[in-house]
């Protein structure tokens, strides 16, 4: 009994976090734009990065965790770590040529992308009935494109720069799973969060001139401050702890899954808070890009094909 519940739990708990962290990314569109209105892109992302970064030291000198490197491969993780500021550029920029409903719908093809790349790089090939329905997801790309440029809302660029995101997310989700053989849940967010904080901070001082009070000066506007602080403890802290500990006990393509809660949360958040359009062929692109993703993910894909070929 207690060792079918250690399986049960081994099974359920990283479904839960993988789900409960994608939620949250979710709301991210939401509240980085909120935050661009009033701060730069790289102002945004370095205090943003800043302030996930203090709040994990407060971790390790409480010492309820830590942190070492020694004596392990370090490259899975370097990779992890440069795939992370790179896919923050691409989603960033992406949101702001198109809008956070467009951004998270179109992040949706994530898994399908995702699939693509573990059957080349983990030899983890999809079925005949997944190879047929990763049509769908892009016949719902086409369609949001035309429909969101008909409203003058989306630009070309911004469509390329979350084309590039999802390639980018897929490269960081196998380096997450490779990285996970050697470092703990708490050591990937911690690196990623420091390179990421870096890596922003250094394209801040550049966009600021090296201006302390025009880098500080978001600050003064409450909802800045509030977004920031959601989008540090939340997105950044809490759900990448979480999808980083269930990246570690599922497949790269289950995980990958899980990103379209929050394709689903961003769109009806986008809709409902910053009321952004939503048309009816808008919809439509949304309703094919989440049942192709859904049938290319479901388990019983590849139960079926696995029975065939027996």
């Amino acid at each position: 009994m207690f060792a079918g519940d250690k399986v049960k739990n081994e099974t359920t708990i990283p479904i839960i976090t993988a789900a409960a962290g994608n939620v949250i990314w979710g709301f991210s569109f939401l509240f980085a734009r909120i935050a661009m209105k009033t701060a730069p892109v790289v102002v945004y992302l370095s205090i943003r990065f800043i302030l996930a970064f203090l709040l994990l030291n407060i971790f390790i000198l409480s010492g309820k965790e830590k942190v070492s490197f020694r004596g392990k491969k370090i490259m899975p993780l370097l990779l992890l770590s440069v795939a992370e500021p790179i896919y923050f550029y691409f989603e960033t920029f992406g949101i702001v040529y198109t809008n956070a409903t467009f951004a998270g719908v179109i992040l949706a093809v994530v898994p399908v992308v995702s699939l693509a790349a573990a059957a080349l790089v983990l030899k983890e090939y999809p079925t005949r009935r997944q190879t047929l329905f990763c049509i769908l997801p892009v016949a719902g790309v086409i369609l949001m494109t035309i429909s969101g440029k008909e409203m003058g809302i989306i630009r070309p660029i911004g469509v390329f720069l979350l084309i590039c995101c999802c390639l980018t997310s897929a490269v960081y989700k196998i380096a997450n799973r490779k990285s996970a053989e050697e470092f703990t849940t708490f050591e990937r967010t911690y690196f990623v969060i420091l390179i990421c904080a870096v890596w922003f901070t250094m394209a801040a001082v550049r966009e600021t001139g090296g201006n302390l009070s025009e880098y500080l000066a978001p600050l003064q506007v409450p909802s800045f401050v509030v977004a920031v602080i959601i989008l540090s403890v939340f997105c950044s802290v809490a759900a990448g702890l979480l999808v980083n500990y269930a990246a570690a006990r599922m497949p790269v393509v289950n995980l990958a899954t899980f990103g379209t809660l929050t394709s689903v949360v961003a769109a009806f958040a986008g809709i409902l808070f910053l009321d952004e359009p939503m048309s009816a062929m808008s919809l439509a692109g949304t309703l094919l890009i989440l049942y192709g993703i859904w049938q290319v993910t479901r388990p019983e894909n590849a139960e079926a094909e696995g029975e065939r070929s027996e």
